[in-house]
């Protein structure tokens, strides 16, 4: 197989012409794939796909980071011409590979997102040898292009759940809604209280509010001052998490009260016997004749015996 046709396969990218390979020395030896789109792809606006007039040749050539073959990083290094699109203006031509605005391929984006829902950023920068915020500017970007190739996520909602979450170990708070239906976070926003809250059905049309049937939350005045306001005719409802948290709060004070009570029987019980143990203890005495000397010993059950020797 041809190396030109061997990269094309390695990169995943369909629509692209690999012009040239070669390894360039940086910092460290990365790979350089000089390539270009297909002219079908070519001249067109980013946002809308539409095919547009060139506005300038841009001769200056840019490149966008792929993921890496082995231990080696890869670069597609290609033209980057300006068109004029009648809707969005003056604006750089796509490129079949990347999304606008970004210096990552598709591929690379999507692998970055992926690991960071299941380890920290950190981790995610240090494996992929990019800054840790970059990871969340990738994460935002397929995260709206996903949202805009989907249906609308407030569509068809009918069960929802509201509750806040703490983060940062417990010293920030953030306000989570979620579709009980699909079991997907539907939004989310920092803080908590009655205006974070109301942002979320800002969001949402007059038909979109008039869907919700339940919503789930905890006894919270500003939730439920929420729902009456922007959804009067959905029944509000105590989720199963609260329910049984206060349920094992009960039991804990029952639990706690009857520890106390308890310990108070044992400490009178343990008092009552220490003062049986101090009661004086009566005696007899035996006088003999001689030296006065007497001999004690324990008396009877009133100690009023006396025995004269």
């Amino acid at each position: 197989m041809h190396t030109k046709s061997l990269i094309k396969r390695l990169l995943t990218v369909e629509q692209i012409i690999v012009e040239d390979v070669y390894f360039e020395q940086a910092e460290e030896e990365i790979l350089i794939v000089k390539a270009r789109p297909p002219k079908r792809a070519t001249s067109r606006c980013p946002q809308c796909g539409r095919r547009c007039p060139g506005y300038d040749s841009a001769t200056k050539s840019r490149r966008w980071r792929s993921l890496d073959l082995g231990s080696q990083r890869v670069y597609i290094e290609s033209n980057a011409p300006r068109v004029h699109c009648p809707d969005h203006g003056v604006i750089v031509a796509k490129v079949p590979w990347a999304r606008h605005h970004s210096d990552y391929t598709y591929d690379f984006e999507t692998a970055v997102t992926w690991l960071a829902l299941h380890a920290t950023a950190q981790d995610v920068a240090e494996y992929f040898r990019i800054k840790w915020h970059t990871v969340g500017s990738i994460a935002k970007r397929l995260q709206n292009a996903l949202e805009q190739s989907r249906p609308s996520r407030f569509d068809n909602l009918e069960a929802i759940g509201i509750d806040e979450t703490s983060y940062k170990k417990g010293h920030k708070y953030m306000t989570v809604v979620v579709d009980h239906q699909t079991g997907h976070l539907i939004w989310a926003r920092k803080g908590f209280g009655k205006a974070v809250l109301t942002e979320f059905f800002e969001e949402l049309t007059e038909d979109q509010r008039a869907k919700i049937k339940y919503v789930t939350a905890d006894g919270a005045r500003w939730i439920a001052e929420c729902i009456t306001s922007f959804c009067p005719n959905a029944q509000r409802c105590i989720d199963p998490f609260h329910v049984v948290a206060w349920a094992n709060n009960s039991l804990d004070e029952v639990r706690k009260a009857a520890v106390r009570l308890a310990k108070k029987e044992v400490a009178e019980v343990g008092n009552t016997g220490a003062a049986k143990k101090k009661e004086p203890k009566n005696t007899e005495i035996y006088f003999t004749e001689g030296p006065q000397e007497s001999n004690t010993k324990s008396a009877g059950k009133h100690g009023d015996d006396y025995q004269i020797g």
